[in-house]
């Protein structure tokens, strides 16, 4: 029997979704809200740009009371379907802010029953700027309790755009007590044993990381790294694929690290969070060092390049292509790693870690459409990928990892995506739940 698989903010039940500009007392107006997509135009006016968003929603309120005693409840449900699916492009054409909240129960093999609760908000800092794309904010608290032992964890992600896209902020963060999973290093011992007892350890840890882009020319962009990782294992006890590590032990007490660089990007996608054509490469170089207050010296090179090419209306194909290497005194929780819910999907993030990983991943994105032939909120993905690691770059021929699964997405704003992914690895199966897509 396969073993189910799940990393740390996994399987959580999509509860309600809806917008921060909600129902408004000045929807009193009586205009009659735009539903034909090719008629709705940017309003340079504000205010009534919101006062069109209120009719919106006095439009949709009239018909929820009207069903109770409408005898034709499969009519009215089309007309607030195309009232609500006109609403949110509306609100994105107009650069108006929106706000998303998800929450409710899930359960995880590793954490047993969980409790979680986030929002995703997007805005734009400049609505005059059609080109400019939304920025988005988001924010995921878990919370849960397995083998009487309780954990928490906050989940964080900021991308911001601003003057046409010419400045560019975007990082991750998380953090929390976890239960997490260390094999070792290298091919050998993520071999050797099975997930569970042997290598669950809890955590204390935090994570940072983040890139400030300028536009160079074109679609060229320069800019700072930061990259921050405190990683505290709570257990007095080791587990048995832990206690003789060597890489474990020489970093008992060496916690934290801080690294700068710099990284060179090509950015020519549509939309950064969920694109449908362009492409992004990446060079980047990191230096983590004592003179900056890390307590472990080493450097770490991550080179990256995804294309998205769209072969119809709701139809794309993305690929993806990474490798990293790491040189110096490299903190085992900080080496380049595969798996986990953006990299090599089926696979426990950190089972398989060493000094130099590689991977490619190809993605098929179907989006189903509406009745009227418009794109609707839903849509699936399929996906593999081919991996592996080793300690060098002439090494990682020897073994070959293959992942592959299917995903659900549901689209709660503009091109930004809930997404569910079912991965398979020759370990098992694992259930992912997060925000925008894995690249």
């Amino acid at each position: 029997m396969m073993k189910i698989m799940t990393p740390a903010y996994t399987s959580i039940l999509l509860l309600c979704s809806f917008s921060t500009l909600a129902q408004s007392t000045l929807a009193q107006s009586g205009s009659q809200p735009i539903t034909d997509k090719s008629a709705i135009i940017f309003e340079a006016n504000l205010k009534r740009a919101e006062q069109q968003l209120a009719d919106y929603d006095a439009a949709i309120a009239a018909l929820e009371d009207s069903s109770e005693h409408e005898q034709d409840e499969q009519k009215t449900e089309a007309q607030i379907d195309n009232l609500l699916y006109a609403k949110k492009f509306h609100q994105e054409i107009n650069g108006l802010p929106m706000f998303t909240f998800l929450g409710g129960p899930a359960y995880t093999p590793e954490q047993g029953i969980l409790v979680a609760a986030g929002g995703l908000y997007s805005f734009k800092t400049n609505r005059n700027q059609q080109a400019l794309q939304r920025s988005s904010l988001s924010l995921f608290l878990v919370g849960n309790a397995v083998d009487n032992e309780f954990g928490y964890g906050l989940r964080a992600k900021h991308n911001l755009f601003w003057n046409n896209n010419d400045i560019q902020f975007i990082g991750m963060w998380n953090a929390g007590m976890q239960t997490k999973h260390y094999w070792g290093i290298g091919y050998d011992n993520a071999q050797q044993y099975e997930l569970g007892d042997d290598t669950k350890q809890n955590v204390l840890s935090t994570t940072y990381e983040s890139n400030l882009n300028f536009r160079l020319y074109d679609e060229w962009f320069i800019g700072p790294a930061i990259r921050l990782n405190y990683y505290n294992p709570q257990n007095d006890t080791p587990a048995n694929a832990i206690k003789d590590d060597d890489n474990y032990l020489a970093f008992a007490d060496k916690p934290f690290t801080f690294g700068l660089g710099a990284a060179l990007q090509y950015d020519s996608r549509d939309v950064a969070v969920n694109a449908w054509q362009g492409q992004f490469a990446k060079l980047q170089y990191i230096v983590f060092d004592q003179l900056i207050g890390s307590q472990s010296n080493y450097q770490k090179l991550d080179i990256q390049h995804r294309f998205y090419h769209s072969i119809a209306k709701g139809n794309v194909i993305a690929t993806y292509a990474a490798y990293q290497q790491a040189w110096g005194d490299i903190p085992y929780y900080d080496m380049p790693t595969l798996g986990g819910p953006m990299s090599m999907r089926g696979f426990y993030q950190g089972q398989y870690r060493d000094k130099t990983t590689a991977e490619f991943t190809t993605e098929y994105r179907h989006t189903f459409k509406r009745n009227n032939g418009e794109l609707s909120n839903h849509g699936a993905t399929l996906w593999t990928g081919i991996g592996s690691i080793a300690p060098s770059a002439q090494q990682l021929s020897e073994h070959l990892l293959l992942s592959y699964g299917v995903g659900y997405r549901y689209e709660v704003q503009p091109r930004m995506n809930v997404r569910l992914d079912l991965g398979f690895s020759e370990h098992g199966m694992a259930f992912y739940f997060n925000f925008t897509e894995a690249f």
